[in-house]
This record gives C-alpha cells, sequence and structure tokens, in this order.
C-alpha cells in the first residue's frame, strides 16, 4: 500500500546545522504514527521539514503521490496537511467560534459543515464557542488549536507535543480526540514527550535519537522491548 506520506533518507536544519540524518518515515491513510524519543533527538524537527520549515540538504518528501520537498507552508496547507505546533497555536484574544473561523482562511462560502464537524469532536468548545480562548485551560487551547487545524478538513493533521503541561485528565482526553480524528478519515503524524501513553495508542511509532532513525514498529511492539523501554523509554 502507498503510504500517504512518505518521507525518505531526510537530511536537513537550521542554517548549516543538518538536525536530521538519513531520516525516514510513512504514515498510511487513516493511521496514527507518533515519534518518540530524548530530549533533542530531532522529533520536532522532522515534524517541521514534513510542514516546509526546515532546509532540507538530501531526501524528499512525498505527500499523497506528490514530491512536496521544498514547497512553502502554504503549499503545503492547500495539498491538505495542517500543523498545530506547540505554542502560540491560538489567537487568544479572540473567541472561539473566530479562532475556528480564522482557521477556515482557504475555504470560501458557508462554513457551516465545517463548524459542524469541529463541535462534534470538541463538544465543549461548542457550549462556550463565545468564550475568548485566552480564558480557557491548557486542555481547552489545545482543542482549540486542534480544531482551527481541522476546519480546513486536512488529509493528515500534524501535532508537536499535544499533551505538553496538560493534567492526566486532559492528556487522556487529547489521546481520545486524537482517536476519534483518525476514525473520521484523517491520518496523524504527532510527537509526544510521553512516549509510553502516546504509543499505547499510536497504530506506530518511530523511536528518533540524535536525528536518526533507530526503531520502528507498531506501539504495542515497541513498549513491549525491554531495550527500547529501558534506553528511550525511561525505563
Amino acid at each position: 500500500m502507498t503510504p500517504l506520506l512518505s518521507m525518505e533518507n531526510l537530511t536537513g536544519g537550521y542554517g548549516d546545522a543538518d538536525i536530521l540524518q538519513s531520516v525516514s518515515l510513512t504514515v498510511q491513510e487513516k493511521e496514527i504514527v507518533v515519534i518518540v524519543g530524548p530530549n533533542g533527538a530531532g522529533k520536532s524537527t522532522a515534524m517541521k521539514a514534513v510542514f516546509g520549515l526546515l532546509n532540507i540538504r538530501g531526501g524528499r518528501t512525498v505527500f499523497d503521490g506528490d514530491d512536496i520537498t521544498g514547497w512553502s507552508p502554504n503549499r503545503i496547507v492547500q495539498r491538505g496537511i495542517c500543523y498545530v505546533p506547540q505554542v502560540d497555536n491560538i489567537f487568544r484574544e479572540m473567541s472561539i467560534q473566530e479562532n475556528l473561523e480564522m482557521g477556515a482562511f482557504l475555504k470560501k462560502g458557508d462554513l457551516s459543515a465545517a463548524y459542524d464537524r469541529v463541535y462534534e469532536l470538541f463538544p465543549d468548545l461548542k457550549e462556550r464557542r463565545k468564550t475568548l480562548a485566552g480564558s480557557l485551560s491548557g486542555g481547552q487551547r489545545q482543542m482549540v488549536a486542534m480544531g482551527r487545524a481541522l476546519m480546513l478538513d486536512p488529509k493528515l493533521l500534524l501535532l508537536d507535543e499535544p499533551t505538553a503541561g496538560l493534567s492526566p485528565k486532559y492528556m487522556e482526553q487529547i489521546f481520545q480526540i486524537s482517536r476519534d480524528v483518525r476514525d473520521t478519515g484523517v491520518a496523524i503524524l504527532l510527537v509526544e514527550q510521553h512516549a509510553k501513553q502516546a504509543l499505547a495508542f499510536a497504530d506506530r511509532g518511530y523511536v528518533l535519537a540524535a536525528g536518526q532513525n533507530r526503531h520502528e514498529g507498531t506501539g504495542a511492539d515497541l513498549l513491549a522491548d525491554r531495550e527500547i523501554a529501558e534506553m528511550f523509554l525511561g525505563g
């Protein structure tokens, strides 16, 4: 089966420094794939590479049959990939509804179907849609950020550490919502520091270290490998 996303031996970084060293990964349609590894492993850098935020000096990225290496983020969004960064991912002085409207900046005409789809996934947001996003809890702000990205009905959603700083309750809620998003037909690639919890809910995972592929497999297989757990997952 041809992957929806394929990163092939990608090398690149910021300025003249190559953070990624021939990193490869794939994401199939309707699949959740997580990237885990120690701090400084290149996890978020790999995700930014997919979204056109990196200087690429080798390899390529193919999405849905198109070589998107070197494309601008705006063009990548139009092609069907949306990215939710870890920080500064909402407009705090706007309401929830206004944030979602900003997320649909490429859409023309009636947005009611897009709102309905997002509010079905995030019913808490619908009840508070006139509330300023900056007044929400961390978990609720993350839901707004995910909802904004989903307003464009992407084929692939990129999530950079979506549970960072959240309570265990909201962490589990974000993971469950991610499953619900996957079940609507949207593939997800995410980076997570909470490696064990992320691998437990993901379909597949990649372990990066020092900007290189170290291990890959199903979430269950990676969790069951004692050597991987001791070296990369905190024992």
